[in-house]
């Protein structure tokens, strides 16, 4: 995945807040000025490490849903009743990473 667009069809990501970036540039920026900045790097590290099975809980498409969620809406529904910003998405996909 590291030639492949950060947001493009093979990754499912919306949005055009990293541009044509890749996801290996996403990877390897510097904190940004947007709450996004941050996210995007931990998105694509949860989206590379679903796919090499490192984290079997957390499917390819809750990643997604994840980040079109908080595009679309400005929030990401992990259980009825709760709701979580990016902070909380940005907290949740770190605490999957060793």
């Amino acid at each position: 995945m590291a030639g492949t667009h950060f947001h493009s069809r093979t990754t499912g990501l919306n949005g055009r807040i990293f541009g044509n970036a890749t996801m290996l540039e996403v990877l390897q920026q510097s904190a940004g000025d947007s709450a996004y900045s941050e996210l995007g790097s931990y998105v694509a590290a949860a989206l590379l490490n679903s796919a090499a099975g490192k984290t079997p809980f957390l499917r390819q498409s809750v990643i997604q849903k994840m980040w079109n969620d908080l595009l679309s809406t400005g929030s990401f529904t992990p259980t009825p009743g709760v709701r979580w910003g990016v902070t909380e998405v940005t907290r949740f996909l770190r605490s999957t990473m060793r």
